[in-house]
């Protein structure tokens, strides 16, 4: 199993609202074992060296895990602050081995930085200062290192994802000539009206 494309199939059936066709529990149990306790960073599979990119591709996971947990009325207690991994030393990763001198993120210390790992590694910061109640857990408790919210399904600010859904709702779909009912997928509604009731 590879963290990207594990994150790329989850986040297509999340939007979709169909997890059932997954078994997550067995997911979860790959998932949570990618962080690694050294380094704190996730590693994108089994015997692999932590990579700065996999904040995102594997931390993004739990949150869409604890939302189809959520979405199914899965028989079991989900965790209310967290979603079973550790957010700081993640963060402590990405700031203190990631950042390149000469500005930038990247893969791992020895390494340049370059545009894809400063995506990433920001993207899964993101991820990881907003835990299941809406807290920010960051590194060193410092307003300067928190970001902005992103949208766990498309991996933009969340702002610009209810953009998104609020243009798309309104704007006609046509394709030769006929006119299509378009919708955003279930499961992505029902995470972003769950965000709105539980402020």
């Amino acid at each position: 199993a590879h963290g990207g494309y594990s994150y790329c199939g989850l986040a297509a059936l999340c939007i979709a609202g169909r997890t059932d066709a997954l078994d997550l529990h067995s997911f979860l149990k790959w998932a949570v074992n990618k962080q690694m306790t050294h380094e704190g960073g996730f590693q994108g599979r089994a015997n692999k060296l932590v990579d700065s990119c996999y904040s995102f591709w594997q931390g993004a996971i739990f949150p869409l895990l604890h939302e189809a947990f959520r979405q199914s009325g899965a028989d079991m207690k989900l965790p209310e602050e967290h979603c079973w991994f550790a957010p700081e030393p993640l963060q402590m990763y990405i700031l203190l081995a990631c950042q390149h001198p000469n500005g930038g993120l990247r893969d791992k210390p020895t390494k340049s930085a370059d545009f894809y790992h400063t995506c990433y590694a920001l993207s899964g910061m993101a991820v990881s200062q907003y835990d299941v109640a809406g807290h920010t857990p960051m590194v060193g408790h410092v307003a300067a290192n928190l970001l902005e919210r992103t949208d766990i399904y498309y991996n933009v600010l969340l702002e610009k994802a209810q953009r998104k859904c609020s243009y798309f709702q309104n704007l006609p779909l046509e394709i030769d000539g006929q006119t299509l009912a378009t919708r955003e997928g279930p499961g992505a509604v029902a995470w972003r009206k769950h965000l709105e009731t539980s402020k």
